[in-house]
């Protein structure tokens, strides 16, 4: 069994880079209006170098009259939704189809007017960082509203008649700082710290968590990040966030595949297929020594309740340095060293 090189430092900075953003969260949001006010809410929120990512709409209980809107705003750079379902049931985020695997439109394009009165649907459809989504309320109620990719990613707009007493926007900034901060501390730096080094796994020389998380927090790395095994030698990764698909993907020159691929539709936007390249594995992880290699999507939210996390174990038989990535995630990559 050869020595795995590793890399505390690494965990320890993405715990420091968490432990900074404890300090205050730069998010400049809306200024307060005195009447028919838009107040401002994150959706989603990030750790300084994008590593951690927060799943979370915050504040997550707000308080506006009768007739005032929210704008919600993407903050990381994960993708969410926000979606008022009016007791319906959620549509799933991806359907199968007799020509591919299908973003389900009913989760990805809008849905519905720009006010909501808590009957049908209102969704922001698919949106990314810096995208920002508004809905005006004119009745009051109490209304909640779930993000399609993250289950538990859940908020709640109350709304009050008009003269009672509502959030302001400092109030709202103030709270959102606050619950963001609680979820870095509370959740992300027990993610990280739990991942430092290999993980023990039976048979292979080296044990690599394929991202972490707990359905709040989700962290964007392989730890360890680089690896050092004799060849002949295998490593195994272990899908360590039980909601969050990753692919392990050797490259081998080859340019990196889209993940989505548009599809003219008949009557309206494009049909947005999942790359069956990304979909499927490709080539043979019993005998690597270079090229291309990938794992396939590999999403543990779709396995049945109680299922082992999925692995992926690939057998180094050339010495050499190995670069990967996972598809999915922006900034996801590490090192694979085989010495002779």
């Amino acid at each position: 069994m050869s020595t795995i090189i590793r890399r505390p430092a690494l965990a320890w900075g993405l715990a420091a880079s968490v432990a900074v953003a404890l300090l205050g969260l730069a998010l400049p949001l809306g200024a307060v209006a005195e009447e028919h006010q838009t107040i401002t809410v994150g959706a989603g929120a990030e750790s300084a170098g994008g590593e951690v990512q927060v799943n979370a709409f915050a504040p997550r209980s707000i308080t506006i009259a009768a007739g005032e809107s929210v704008t919600w705003r993407i903050d990381s750079n994960e993708f969410h939704t926000i979606h008022f379902l009016g007791g319906s049931s959620p549509p799933s985020f991806v359907e199968a189809a007799a020509d591919g695997v299908f973003m389900n439109p009913a989760a990805v394009l809008p849905a519905g007017g720009a006010s909501y009165d808590g009957t049908g649907v209102a969704g922001s459809g698919l949106l990314e960082k810096g995208q920002t989504y508004t809905l005006s309320f004119p009745n009051p109620g109490t209304y909640e509203y779930v993000c399609l990719l993250h289950p538990d990613m859940i908020g709640t707009v109350v709304v009050k008649a008009r003269g009672e007493v509502t959030d302001t926007q400092a109030q709202l900034d103030a709270r959102r700082t606050e619950e963001i901060n609680a979820a870095l501390a509370r959740n992300g730096i027990a993610v990280l710290m739990s991942n430092i080094g290999e993980l023990p796994v039976e048979g292979v020389s080296a044990g690599i968590a394929t991202g972490a998380g707990d359905q709040v927090i989700m962290l964007w790395r392989f730890l360890p990040q680089l690896v050092t095994i004799k060849a002949g030698d295998a490593v195994t990764w272990v899908w360590k966030d039980p909601a969050t698909p990753h692919t392990v993907t050797f490259l081998g020159g080859e340019p990196t595949p889209d993940v989505a691929i548009p599809h003219p539709g008949t009557d309206g936007p494009p049909r947005l297929e999942l790359n069956p390249v990304v979909l499927k594995p490709a080539g043979d992880p019993t005998s690597f020594a270079g090229g291309a290699l990938h794992s396939g999507f590999l999403d543990p939210g779709l396995l049945p309740p109680g299922s082992p996390a999925p692995s992926y174990t690939v057998r180094f038989e050339q010495p050499g340095t190995y670069e990967y990535l996972c598809l999915l995630h922006e900034g996801m990559t590490g090192t694979i060293v085989v010495e002779p």
